[in-house]
């Protein structure tokens, strides 16, 4: 590793915090083009930063910190992060946190947050699943899978390969899962009584989300003591969240919708796979938005409501984003489709937007802007003017920006709603603080609050 002398103040402000990415502005001072980097940045004040980075402009951000240190990228590396990475697990089995057991699945390595930017790994039951986002770990593939296959004692390794150019799913090493007569995958994982079909050769999904786990949980126990009940579940996928709680013997009706057949198709298949009656349960292949409307004019109310819609999506209504659009999506139409007293369960999973701006835009929590670099929530920062900024404030006092001046729109609290939980992604997919490089899972539980002086339950007293 050489001594790389750096005259350029942006870089050496940036890395004060130690931020896992940097912009592509920095590549060239790395002295190096697409790849993994050790580097070891010296400072005219005679500090210096060394660690291990990997560059790909096809990735955003595209340079990303998979660890600082001493540690040099090579096989070595490779061979401790994972181990390191299987003992973690390992220690949330032993502390009861998570399941590891034969028929589970989880996630054993986790992007950045186990030193190896650009690359997951996912177990399902007897199998493994690689998933590589930079084409820069292809070289590596076979030594990770035969390590793992070592290590693990599992049948086979599925490799995922998403790219810029290219999304592939195969089998890489080992033994594969049978297929039945309709060429369908005969892989069952098993989570909290609740079986589901896995597909490890279908490379945009394999139809189960595991960083949900706790959240289905959740979901289920809103069921607890009830004799019956009803889930709206939108943008469905696969319909885990209507499963989790008649496995767990809750009587409940469900409406699944989404746009994909498949996605419906594969529910289907994992309600009858845990013994559930299909006439109980509804499957509509639509629009969400415009099969919104039409649950409205019909004035349909259910107990629970799940949201968990993709980061952007075209529809009838015109175009939907997290950013912009879930607080209307809420209030104009979910809100209404809700019995007095029931529960919204709101998600999103995107880099896009911080989860405390997030809450603020649908209304649920304000945090200023000095909060929220406070706590983390916002990832990047610029030191450089922050240290400016610190000098000048000794001087004068700081002027305080309304709003408008910081271009944001004026905090509007949800009325009739509470926030009673904040949903997170499973402790496997733990996340090293401030690394903005993966999505990260946010949610929100909401209950709405009754005005019983507008139900039927509610008596004037004479006077």
């Amino acid at each position: 590793m050489s001594l790389l002398k750096n005259t350029m103040g942006p870089l050496q402000t940036s890395l004060i915090s130690k931020p896992y990415s940097l912009k592509k502005t920095f590549i060239k001072t790395f002295n190096k083009g697409n790849g993994f980097c050790d580097f070891n940045f010296g400072f005219r004040d005679g500090s210096s930063t060394k660690g291990i980075a990997l560059i790909d402009t096809d990735l955003e951000p595209p340079v990303r910190i998979m660890n600082y240190g001493d540690e040099l990228f090579s096989r070595d590396y490779i061979r401790k992060s994972l181990k390191r990475a299987m003992e973690y697990r390992e220690k949330l089995s032993n502390d009861k946190i998570l399941d590891i057991g034969s028929n589970s699945a989880y996630r054993l390595v986790n992007d950045g947050s186990d030193g190896l930017s650009g690359l997951t790994v996912d177990v399902f039951a007897d199998y493994l699943q690689i998933t590589t986002y930079s084409e820069h770990w292809h070289a590596h593939v076979r030594y990770i899978s035969e390590y793992l296959l070592n290590e693990t004692g599992k049948k086979g390794i599925y490799w995922r390969n998403i790219t810029k150019d290219q999304q592939t799913s195969k089998l890489y090493l080992g033994n594969g899962y049978e297929l039945d007569e309709n060429n369908q995958s005969t892989l069952v994982i098993e989570e909290n009584g609740m079986k589901s079909f896995i597909d490890l050769l279908n490379p945009k999904s394999t139809g189960y989300y595991l960083e949900h786990r706790e959240n289905r949980q959740i979901i289920s126990d809103l069921f607890k003591g009830r004799k019956s009940g009803s889930i709206l579940n939108l943008f469905s996928h696969t319909s885990s969240f209507s499963i989790a709680p008649c496995v767990n013997g809750h009587k409940i009706q469900t409406f699944n919708i989404d746009d994909s057949k498949k996605n419906l198709r594969i529910a289907k298949r994992n309600f009858e796979l845990n013994g559930l009656d299909l006439n109980f349960h509804k499957f509509i292949k639509t629009d969400v938005f415009t099969h919104l409307e039409y649950l409205k004019s019909k004035s349909t109310r259910f107990d629970v409501v799940v949201v968990d819609p993709p980061s952007r999506t075209s529809s009838n209504s015109g175009v939907f984003t997290i950013k912009d659009s879930y607080r209307g999506l809420l209030i104009s139409t979910v809100f209404q489709l809700l019995n007095p007293g029931g529960f919204i369960a709101a998600f999103t999973n995107t880099r896009s937007i911080s989860e405390s701006k997030w809450l603020r835009e649908i209304g649920v929590k304000n945090e200023s802007l000095d909060d929220e670099n406070n706590n983390g929530n916002k990832k990047s920062i610029d030191y450089s003017l922050k240290n400016d900024m610190d000098e000048i404030s000794q001087h004068i006092k700081r002027a305080q920006f309304s709003d408008t001046t910081k271009n944001r729109t004026p905090f509007v609290r949800l009325r009739k709603f509470k926030a009673v939980q904040y949903f997170d992604q499973s402790p496997d997919f733990h996340v090293r603080k401030g690394d903005d490089c993966i999505p990260q899972l946010k949610g929100v539980l909401l209950k709405n609050k009754i005005d019983y002086s507008k139900t039927k339950y509610f008596t004037k007293k004479k006077k």
